[in-house]
């Protein structure tokens, strides 16, 4: 079990999240983490932290990674990278927790920084977990478009009706670090529930009438099963989650 818990990122969005599920100390954007290099080791880190602010990708890759080390020079016993789904490689097939993922020239800033942090993270010990959650929902989320659509039945949206997601709650991502830190687990995870939806049918879940954009995005064939079987409540399916959700808060 971990007790001594540091979340990054608890300004807003998902480290907001987890700061109030784990109960634990939390380090904002305002917080320099080389202040904490010399303090007793925290039994686990939990680094969801990503700093958009950079406008340049050059720049913003050179800070996340900056602020990577950063966060990785804090003494602890475990540590938990957030990173995304979004590190596989477009395409058909299922998404496997042991296939090799590698970088590409098309890639953006936000995939570059997320494989580069997993990769010096698979450098070091053994006793860490990286996460590679879905869509996320939950009361404090980054205004995705499904968020969007609730607060503004009418919103314009940049992506294409056709486009497919998959979406996993704060609180389910909170679950299963909370039951990783109980079974001592390591390694990679999909954290992902089961199935996805299209943007057309999520609107007709929400009743929305958004315009749609162009930008096509597919999650893809998610194999979800190595955390299902830590968390089995991921087995529930994506549609069963967001119909949730709009009922908590629409």
């Amino acid at each position: 079990m971990a007790d001594r818990i540091l979340v990054t990122g608890t300004g807003s969005g998902l480290g907001q999240a987890l700061l109030e599920q784990l109960g634990t100390s939390g380090l904002t954007r305002a917080d320099d983490p080389a202040a904490l290099r010399e303090s007793t080791p925290y039994d686990a880190i939990v680094h969801c932290a990503f700093d958009h602010s950079p406008k340049d990708d050059a720049e913003k890759i050179e800070a996340n990674l900056n602020l990577f080390e950063a966060v990785r020079s804090i003494p602890c016993r475990r540590f938990v990278y957030i990173s995304s789904i979004d590190v596989y490689p477009k395409g058909k097939g299922p998404k496997l927790e042991n296939q090799q993922v590698l970088p590409a020239p098309t890639d953006d800033s936000y995939r570059t920084i997320k494989l580069a942090c997993e990769a010096r993270l698979g450098k070091s010990n053994e006793n860490n977990l990286i996460l590679r959650p879905t869509a996320l929902l939950g009361k404090t989320a980054r205004p995705n478009s499904l968020i969007r659509m609730l607060r503004d039945p009418n919103c314009s949206l940049s992506l294409a009706p056709d486009s497919r997601f998959n979406y996993v709650t704060h609180h389910q991502l909170g679950a299963f670090i909370l039951r990783a830190f109980h079974d001592g687990l390591s390694g990679v995870y999909n954290i992902a529930t089961t199935g996805s939806l299209g943007l057309r049918e999520v609107a007709e879940i929400l009743a929305t009438c958004p315009q749609y954009g162009k930008f096509h995005y597919d999650v893809g064939d998610i194999d979800n099963r190595k955390a299902r079987s830590v968390l089995p409540e991921l087995a529930r399916s994506t549609r069963d989650i967001v119909e949730d959700f709009m009922k908590a808060h629409k």
